[in-house]
């Protein structure tokens, strides 16, 4: 599906500009909400008339209808945008139900006259009906345990007293989709061929699996070419259905073009066992001892007992749905928003994928339209809009608990409260609809609700994308870290009604105990049973081949690297079962305020492994044994292994140390003309981000740290752009002799010496333990001398681009770069993963060989806006990192800026403006607007160009999905050409200290090593390659490697002029005519000879 139109959403927007929005943000509570949204802005749209009509809103209205009627009427919509973004969703998934599904629906005729025809059979035993499928060559999918040679009980099969479509088909709630839908045909099932007590002991799914293979053989034997197989539904084991497939031979009878598959469901009359038989705390299935004595001391058989009821509610609920579409016109349109966001977040109705689907939303948004609140109130209107409707639906699935304050309709009893998972229970059916979801669907469904609820009650953006269009299902970007833990082989020989189910929910418990308050959220995602195919052989009701569940954490970042867990006092009640828990694992320690303690103690040295993966490894090991816990298989670690040390702002301490060391040492000096006002940070290295951690030790020096120095104002600082250029160079060699006498090394050096407009000048300040600084003096007057001379109408072009290039320069390096530099150091407080994933998104650049066009605050932003723009922020390495891909493989740098943070509400209009003054993308690309830089263009303005952020996007896209190693592999072979430098003047090379053994490294600092201080021999000369070939040719450079791509504009042919800035050579073109073109032989030699000894070869790859 494809997203609304740029064209349409900018012309919107400005529109919007003048459309009052209205935002419910105060505390409510859950039914002070709920109330709170029908005051909500209209997304969903009323008719045109009714908004344009003026109608007195009625002081007291006279129905909910009305009441919802006047409300809307009363406000404007919440965005007009998202509104029309909204109805093209809805009518780019609306199904046409006539021309698409005619081939559909002429199977389903041909399949109920051969329903209608098979001819009944009375009182078969289970020898005879094994016999007669036998013969027939036709699989009877009996659930476990299957039923006995000695049973008494027999089996029929009647004509169905009815037969009809069910489901979203009927309720025209279908939604395009990739893979198609499914069309369900229910059967209904006679009451005659059951028994009053065949809800016991599986004798009903024993009757209905013979039943359903008895139609699977008549319409295998019809002769109808179709694919035909059982399917558990809903990954349910105990109801498996047909699952028709068109054939695709393109006969009379394919129904490919409809693009649908067809379901054979079975289903019983409502009244043909006891409902008060199948309560929740009701007992179905009796050892055979027992026989039909009583249930009182069994265990209960709620999912047993509900599975029977489901399959009587089929046309219940479609009666109900069908209804309540009637009274409230946006319902349908409603499911469909609903559908979709389930869809896009990876629920369904499946067991294994929540068991919160398109029907459970429907069913559950109908019972809630005509109840659910406070004294029998309904908790949704009828009048809503589907944006209203939608909305309030994820404020109920936000606020409400459904496991601890369970939803109950018609029925007060103690009786229907259901074991570890959430209840919505409809007395009138008597079963809990939502009774295939465990404990752990229903947690990632109320985050997830929640987390859309905030976006749509972002003020400024208006985030149809992340709601609607962005699929968020991969459990990698889902959750901070993975554990994929093997099933036991013996699994189904275990006792119990679902064995995967109830090694699921053991293994959830025990990691939820283990784990406490290191994880906020734990989700365990289980195999899907495979399909069986109706003839016999090959037949494998087991899992499907992946044999393994997926567990992804959300982790508490403030928690989950905590080294000693605490347990009770010594001698408590509860000190029993905590060492019973942890085993070896518990004991004893006498803590500092004096206090003894069951402990538990983990490696933090040492280790590859995180905490909470030793955690959840030797919590595996401890119950499942070794042969589970040992192939435990985690996914994440990996990533923070890359950046050194777990990632952790601790790497960067010393460094930090260093620089409050200077800043005290500046602020004492004494002898200057002008006080120092402030020492501003404005270097990676200062704000936790630069890729390799300053660890300068052992005789290491680092490279040097930008600080940025401002004196207190005064009026004897000279009016003139080069006068205090030189004002700025005799204050540090006054600040370098004063230092000097302090014991520090400091040198001068000079910048920017052919722009006298610039900076000139800079003070490199060295300590002896390493730690290097380049200072810099900032003076607030030299911007307003910039932007004065760029108001002279007189001014030459090319002196204005020098001025427009020094106010650019003056703004990143001495206002927004130090801003931005406190904003990184506080985020990464606040967010622990952050730095890490900062540092290990920057070596994802350097290994693409994309850092040279792409600045490193940029890339920081890029990272910062996955932390600051959702509720749940990534908190690890792997999910900081891979989010921030995911993010960059999805914007769409070219229609709409990245914002972060509570930017101004013209954001949108500033970003049309830039685009306006610069169409062809020249200057600004890509654009980040934040507080701190309203525009988004300082960091940018230098790049990328378009062809580079373009190759940024194609391989975030291609990263997507990638395994780990894949991700940090490059090719060259993209490039033209490839320059090798050799290894001994790369900068580690340089740095080098000359042996391999640690005991016979130099651990001094010497004048040698200062005097290397900064040098980068393949930054040096690719800066060089740039400033004479930078028309001609675009540079990427990574470690030893120089890449190069020719300009386009520069290879075509041109016709002869004096003055062309590249080597050339004649040619004979189109029509005989002779025109020059690009000599890329001769480029490649001069750059040879510049090179010289550095370079080891040139690679031409094009």
């Amino acid at each position: 599906m494809a997203p609304a139109s740029k064209k349409r959403r900018t012309e919107t927007r400005e529109e919007d500009g003048r459309v009052r929005t209205k935002e419910t943000t105060d505390q409510l509570s859950s039914e002070e909400e709920m109330e709170a949204i029908s005051k909500e802005d209209d997304a969903g749209g009323q008719t045109f008339e009714a908004k344009s009509k003026a109608r007195k809103i009625p002081k007291h209205p006279s129905s909910e209808q009305e009441k919802a009627q006047a409300v809307s009427e009363s406000y404007e919509s919440k965005s007009n945008v998202f509104r029309m973004e909204t109805e093209e969703l809805l009518s780019e998934i609306r199904v046409d139900y006539r021309k698409r599904m005619a081939p559909a629906e002429k199977m389903l005729h041909k399949l109920k006259n051969i329903i209608e025809k098979i001819p009944p059979k009375t009182d078969v035993t289970i020898g005879g009906v094994e016999g007669e499928m036998g013969k027939r060559k036709i699989h009877i999918p009996f659930p476990e345990p299957r039923p006995g040679a000695d049973i008494k009980y027999k089996f029929s099969y009647e004509k169905p007293t009815y037969m009809n479509i069910a489901g979203s088909y009927a309720l025209k709630t279908v939604a395009k989709q990739h893979g198609g839908f499914a069309i369900d045909l229910v059967l209904q099932m006679p009451s005659t061929i059951f028994q009053e007590k065949d809800y016991l002991n599986y004798r009903y799914f024993h009757k209905r699996a013979y039943y359903l293979a008895t139609i699977a053989g008549a319409i295998q034997e019809s002769g109808l070419n179709l694919q035909l197989s059982y399917v558990d539904l809903h990954d349910d084991p105990l109801r498996p259905i047909i699952v028709v497939a068109p054939s695709g031979d393109g006969s009379e009878i394919d129904f490919t073009t409809s693009k649908c598959l067809i379901r054979i469901v079975p289903a019983a009359p409502k009244n043909t066992f006891s409902v008060s038989k199948l309560r929740p705390d009701r007992n179905a299935v009796r050892p055979v001892a027992e026989g039909d004595t009583a249930d009182g001391s069994l265990p209960p058989t709620s999912q047993y007992n509900s599975s029977i009821l489901a399959d009587t509610t089929y046309f219940g609920h479609l009666t109900q749905l069908h209804e309540i579409s009637f009274e409230a016109k946006a319902f349908k349109d409603a499911c469909l928003l609903g559908r979709t966001w389930l869809k896009q977040r990876g629920f369904s109705s499946n067991i294994n994928q929540g068991g919160f689907g398109h029907a459970e939303w429907s069913i559950l948004m109908s019972l809630l339209l005509k109840g659910g609140g406070s004294k029998g109130n309904s908790v949704l209107a009828k009048g809503y809009s589907n944006y209203q409707m939608f909305k309030a639906m994820l404020q109920f699935l936000a606020t409400r608990d459904l496991i601890m304050n369970p939803l109950l309709f018609g029925v007060e009893s103690e009786s229907v409260r259901w074991p570890k998972g959430p209840n919505v229970f409809d007395g009138k059916l008597g079963l809990n609809i939502l009774f295939k979801m465990t404990e752990w669907g229903y947690r990632l469904l109320k985050h997830e609700a929640e987390i859309t609820l905030k976006l749509l009650s972002d003020p400024v953006i208006g985030h149809f994308e992340e709601v609607f269009l962005h699929r968020l299902d991969d459990p990698c970007y889902k959750f901070d870290t993975l554990a994929y833990i093997p099933i036991p082989e013996n699994l189904n020989k275990d006792s119990g009604l679902n064995p995967l189910l109830s090694f699921s929910q053991k293994l959830y418990d025990i990691l939820s105990t283990g784990l406490t308050d290191r994880a906020k959220l734990i989700h365990l995602t289980l195999p899907s049973t495979s399909a069986q195919p109706i003839r016999p052989g090959g037949i494998n009701r087991g899992l499907a081949p992946t044999g393994q569940i997926i567990a992804g954490f959300l982790l508490n970042a403030a928690q989950c690297s905590r080294a000693v867990d605490h347990g009770p006092p010594a001698g408590h009640k509860g000190g029993a079962s905590y060492r019973a828990f942890w085993g070896d694992k518990a004991e004893l320690r006498r803590f500092k305020d004096g206090s003894i303690l069951e402990s538990v103690v983990w490696v933090t040295k040492d280790s590859n492994q995180s905490i909470y993966n030793q955690i959840i490894q030797y919590l595996v090991i401890k119950n499942f044994g070794d042969k589970i816990g040992n192939y435990v298989k985690f996914i994440g670690d990996e990533y923070a292994s890359m950046v050194g040390g777990g990632g952790n702002v601790g790497l960067f301490q010393p460094t930090m140390t260093a620089f409050e060391k200077l800043v005290k040492e500046l602020r004492s000096l004494e002898g200057l003309p002008l006080a120092i006002r402030q020492v501003s940070a404005a270097a990676s290295a200062l704000r936790y981000s630069s890729v390799e951690a300053p660890l300068f030790s052992s005789g290491q020096l680092m490279q040097p740290a930008d600080v940025v120095v401002q004196f207190e104002s005064s009026g004897r600082w000279p009016d003139d752009l080069v006068a205090i250029q030189k004002t700025k160079i005799a204050f540090l060699l006054k600040m370098s002799e004063l230092l000097q006498q302090a014991g520090a090394v400091t040198r001068i050096g000079l910048e920017n010496v052919d722009y006298p407009t610039m900076n000139s000048a800079f003070m490199e300040v060295v300590y002896h333990e390493g730690s290097t600084f380049r200072v810099r003096i900032y003076h607030d007057r030299e911007q307003t001398l910039l932007e004065r001379q760029l108001l002279n109408k007189d001014l030459p072009g090319k002196k204005r681009d020098e001025i427009t290039a020094a106010l650019s320069e003056h703004r990143r390096k001495f206002i927004v770069g130090p801003l931005h530099t406190q904003e990184v150091q506080k985020l990464s407080h606040r967010f622990p993963a952050l730095s890490p994933s900062i540092r290990l998104l920057k070596k994802w650049f350097q290994t693409h060989l994309l850092s040279r066009q792409v600045s490193e605050e940029l890339v920081e932003l890029m990272a910062i806006r996955t932390f600051v723009t959702t509720s749940s922020p990534p908190n690890s390495v792997m999910s900081g990192f891979l989010r921030t891909l995911h993010f960059i493989s999805l914007w769409d740098w070219r229609a709409e800026p990245a914002i972060i943070g509570t930017v101004d509400k013209n954001a949108s209009e500033t970003f049309a403006a830039i685009r306006r003054s610069d169409p062809a993308m020249n200057r600004h690309v890509m654009v980040i607007p934040t507080e701190y830089d309203p525009t988004g263009t300082t960091f940018t303005e230098s790049g990328p160009r378009k062809v580079v952020a373009a190759r940024i996007t194609a391989l975030a896209r291609s990263a997507v999905g990638a395994s780990f190693k894949n991700i940090f592999i490059s090719s060259t072979k993209d490039y033209d050409f490839v320059i090798h430098i050799e290894p001994k003047y790369n900068l580690p090379g340089i740095r080098s200290k000359g042996s391999k053994f640690k005991n016979l490294q130099k651990t001094e600092i010497t004048s040698q090593d200062i005097a290397k201080l900064g040098l980068n021999v393949p930054g040096a000369f690719v800066n060089e390659l740039n400033d004479i070939y930078g028309d001609t040719i675009i540079f990427f450079t990574a470690g030893n490697i120089i890449a190069g791509l020719w300009n386009p504009s520069s290879v075509s042919g041109r016709k002869w002029k004096v003055n062309i800035p590249y080597s050339t050579i004649p040619q004979v073109g189109v029509n005989d005519e002779e025109v020059l073109m690009l000599n890329k032989k001769s480029i490649l030699n001069e750059i040879s000879r510049l090179g010289g000894e550095i370079l080891a070869r040139i690679e031409i790859n094009k």
